[in-house]
């Protein structure tokens, strides 16, 4: 006689699991363990579980609000914002609407709202396979550490510089398409205030990955 599978042993065993008490159940689960090898956490699971008989009804939850016409429009602005982020293209939508719309078509009221509504989070979510679909941009030659983040004040999401004293730098790597080898990395550096930034440039050399 072959050997019972757990697929063909779990609806009996789920029936006994549930019409026995804390101490029945907890010898059930050290037999069904040590049968199958599973860890108790994961029987206990399998034998909680319950599918529930597909009803031919429509699966709740939110209806979907933004369509295809909005991803038409947002893809349209953000190609030519330069595939912003959801945090950045979310406040350019508003300043960018009007002259998408002189250029191609007025959009209906229900549209426009809907496209001046959209989050960020939403903007990410709804342009990720568009984002995944574009070619790689911008090639990365620096790694986040946690120790620079907690020994230098650093707020990366600061955006009022009315006051004189705000520094913003990078690093830019010459390196086409590939990082492979040695390649120069210069600084650039940038003084915020209300007047015009004031930017220089200095080279740290060669950089190697």
């Amino acid at each position: 006689m072959s050997r019972a599978t757990p697929a063909e042993l779990l609806p009996v065993l789920r029936e006994r699991y549930g019409r026995r008490g804390r101490e029945a159940r907890s010898r059930l689960l050290d037999d069904f363990c040590e049968q199958f090898g599973y860890s108790r956490k994961h029987a206990i699971k399998m034998l909680r579980a319950r599918r529930p008989a597909p009803s031919g009804r429509p699966r709740p939850g939110p209806v979907r609000v933004y369509d295809a016409d909005v991803l038409r429009v947002t893809k349209a602005l953000w190609l030519a914002s330069d595939q912003l982020c959801g945090k950045r293209l979310a406040p350019a939508l508003a300043l960018w609407l009007p002259f998408y719309e002189a250029r191609e078509v007025p959009l209906p009221v229900r549209l426009r709202r809907k496209v001046l509504a959209i989050s960020p989070a939403t903007l990410d979510r709804l342009l990720a396979p568009e984002r995944a679909a574009q070619p790689r941009r911008g090639l990365c030659g620096t790694k986040p550490g946690s120790l620079l983040r907690t020994q230098i004040p650093i707020h990366n999401e600061a955006w009022d510089v009315s006051q004189p004293g705000w520094l913003e730098a990078d690093t830019v790597a010459h390196c086409g398409s590939s990082l492979a080898g040695d390649l120069p990395a210069p600084s650039g550096a940038a003084l915020r205030a209300k007047a015009p930034p004031f930017g220089c440039l200095a080279p740290l050399g060669s950089s190697g990955a």
